[in-house]
């Protein structure tokens, strides 16, 4: 039997055929019979214990990474319920950016013809393929992907040539003037 062995203050009463018959934990002297589950989270405890304390008499760092691959720590060290302030923060601008830049593209594309726009639409947002779209109007697969390529360029161009500033409400006139 090892050291931590003879003193510990838990063990298990077996019966001759070897099976478990109490779990025995002793507090204050006096034994006390508990459940399965309880004295395996004292003995999980016990051997938290002594894991420390061996690392610290070796004079190791304690690493809870290790201590998590050993299956030494408890399932709440290191389980953040709340976000930090700073994420929190984080995830406002990002929301607040992805806002702005949804207005922008909803600007970018009223700039644009209705026929532009509905092929923009049906393409990108209602899922269609090039070859449907042009079955749908009469023209061919071709045609499209020249007309999808060129309104995209200018959607480019639009992006590239202006500053835009949403929240302060400005931006230029010109780009919703017909070409």
């Amino acid at each position: 039997m090892k050291k931590w062995q003879e003193e510990r203050n838990y063990r298990r009463v077996r019966s001759e055929a070897g099976e478990v018959i109490a779990n025995i934990i002793t507090v204050d002297g006096m034994d006390v019979e508990v459940p399965e589950d309880v004295y395996l989270a004292y003995a999980q405890a016990d051997r938290r214990e002594r894991y420390i304390t061996e690392e610290q008499s070796s004079g190791k760092l304690l690493s809870l990474e290790q201590m998590e691959e050993d299956a030494l720590l408890p399932d709440y060290v290191g389980a953040e319920t709340a976000p930090s302030a700073e994420t929190e923060a984080l995830e406002r601008e990002e929301l607040r950016n992805l806002a702005e830049q949804k207005q922008i593209l909803l600007l970018a594309l009223l700039s644009l013809k209705d026929t532009d726009r509905e092929l923009i639409n049906a393409l990108f947002f209602d899922g269609a393929s090039t070859r449907e779209y042009a079955q749908r109007m009469g023209v061919s697969q071709r045609a499209v992907i020249k007309r999808r390529d060129r309104i995209l360029r200018d959607l480019k161009k639009f992006f590239e040539n202006e500053k835009w500033r949403v929240n302060s409400t400005w931006f230029s006139r010109k780009t919703f003037e017909a070409d």
